[in-house]
């Protein structure tokens, strides 16, 4: 309400440092205000004003009529159990509903897509689940509310989205293209290149590692000239991902003159400078905490080459801590998802700087399990499991869900059970921890088979 905030403002800082400006306030108000008045009497005669309600708007147009949806509606079981969790019940499992009914073609009662879209608002990870079940109603849901514009990464193939769409739009129509032709994607963003902002050129970047091959190497070695430092690193990134680039030659030249094998032993160099060719290809120059500043040099030119033969690692190391190369090779195998070197420094307790995970999701499903088992003796299952893809796979649960079933309640196994509540995938729902007796107390195990149990009964309601 107009002169309302004036009103506050004098309140909190006192009539004599702000003085009451009582015509900023509506005229019927004033109009009741006689003789000398105060700022309690405005205040007053405002709340009421603002209670009283307003007058009836003119002039209004009905929204458009939002397309419909052909998708089928599940049964009502099923959407009662997606109710009580946009209302904070299990709501955890929400994103896992919602990708059951979409890969089942179960459509979303439209009064409940509000809602959804709410709840993805501050929840990336479940905006594309959302967009989704929107479908066809989504770009008119974002309209509405300036706090949906992520509804408008539902679009079409129209190319004016790409010329004229606002920034989402054009993000999800050139996501969208690189899926479907990489090659009209790359053409796409070869022409729009130098007149994009330094964020929008790192992202679009970004989009690029679908479907990435050698035909987007000269445009990234362009990005690697650019002014701004986030597009360059992610242009070294994608580079480093390209078998035979030009930038894995280069690096592989880099470590053949910093790492020597010679008479069973491998001797290392620290180089001595980062050379303007060296930050160009997206070497730090800065240090980097607990790492001495050559040493940190060498481990990311190491990190950015192509591997080398997994063997390497048994040689003993001269020059540097061996630990500095195993984080490097670490790194490396991640980014090439290389079974091989994962095994390998899995099996050698290597030194892998915090990449356990990521390095057991790069091994086939059906060698978790030993590998899991070999890390236990020295690294905590639920560090271990935590960062493995959801849905585990079969036999990850009943490794980790039989281990469960022999702790009781202690408190300390309370991270895990948190973790497999959510990552059991559906074949394994039924294990028999559910029909266990959990007691009435509130505890893990009590929380974990309710989860468990919900779980089920939802894949159950949505087949």
């Amino acid at each position: 309400m107009r002169g309302w905030d004036g009103l506050v403002s004098s309140a909190l800082l006192g009539t004599e440092r702000r003085p009451p400006n009582f015509e900023e306030l509506p005229p019927p108000i004033q109009q009741q205000l006689s003789g000398e008045p105060g700022l309690l009497d405005a205040a007053a005669l405002a709340t009421l004003y603002k209670r009283a309600g307003r007058l009836p708007l003119r002039g209004v147009e009905p929204l458009p009529v939002a397309e419909g949806e052909d998708r089928p509606l599940p049964r009502p079981n099923a959407i009662r159990r997606l109710t009580a969790m946009l209302t904070g019940f299990q709501s955890a499992a929400l994103g896992e509903w919602l990708r059951i009914a979409e890969a089942k073609g179960w459509g979303i009662p439209p009064e409940h897509l509000p809602a959804l879209a709410d709840y993805a608002r501050g929840r990336a990870e479940y905006r594309p689940l959302v967009v989704a079940a929107a479908g066809r109603r989504a770009a008119w849901l974002a309209g509405l509310n300036p706090e949906w514009r992520f509804l408008h990464e539902a679009v079409g193939e129209d190319p004016e989205l790409w010329t004229h769409g606002n920034s989402i739009q054009r993000r999800a129509w050139f996501r969208a293209l690189r899926q479907r032709d990489p090659g009209a994607a790359l053409d796409a963003l070869g022409e729009v290149w130098p007149t994009e902002p330094a964020s929008a050129r790192a992202e679009f970047l970004g989009v690029l590692k679908t479907n990435l091959s050698g035909a987007d190497e000269d445009l990234l070695e362009q990005a690697l000239d650019d002014k701004a430092k986030d597009v360059r690193r992610v242009a070294a990134g994608l580079l480093a991902r390209i078998d035979g680039s030009r930038y894995g030659v280069r690096m592989a030249e880099r470590v053949s003159t910093y790492l020597v094998q010679s008479q069973g032993v491998l001797a290392v160099t620290l180089p001595e400078r980062v050379s303007k060719a060296m930050e160009r290809d997206g070497i730090d120059a800065q240090a980097h905490p607990g790492l001495g500043r050559r040493a940190w040099w060498l481990r990311q030119i190491v990190a950015a080459a192509p591997l080398p033969a997994p063997g390497i690692l048994q040689l003993p190391v001269e020059g540097i801590a061996a630990e500095v190369l195993q984080a490097a090779w670490a790194e490396a195998a991640v980014r090439e998802q290389n079974v091989e070197w994962a095994r390998a420094l899995l099996r050698h307790n290597a030194a892998t700087d915090n990449r356990t995970s990521e390095l057991l999701r790069v091994l086939p499903p059906d060698e978790l399990p030993a590998a899991i088992e070999h890390l236990r003796a020295r690294i905590d299952l639920s560090d271990l499991v935590g960062g493995l893809p959801v849905p585990w796979s079969a036999s990850v649960a009943e490794l980790v869900l039989d281990q469960l079933v022999k702790v009781g309640t202690a408190r300390n196994w309370a991270r895990l059970a948190g973790i497999a509540a959510r990552a059991v995938p559906p074949e394994a729902l039924n294990h028999p921890i559910t029909r266990e007796p959990t007691g009435e107390e509130d505890t893990w195990r009590s929380r974990l088979v309710e989860t468990l149990v919900f779980r089920r009964e939802m894949y159950e309601e949505l087949s």
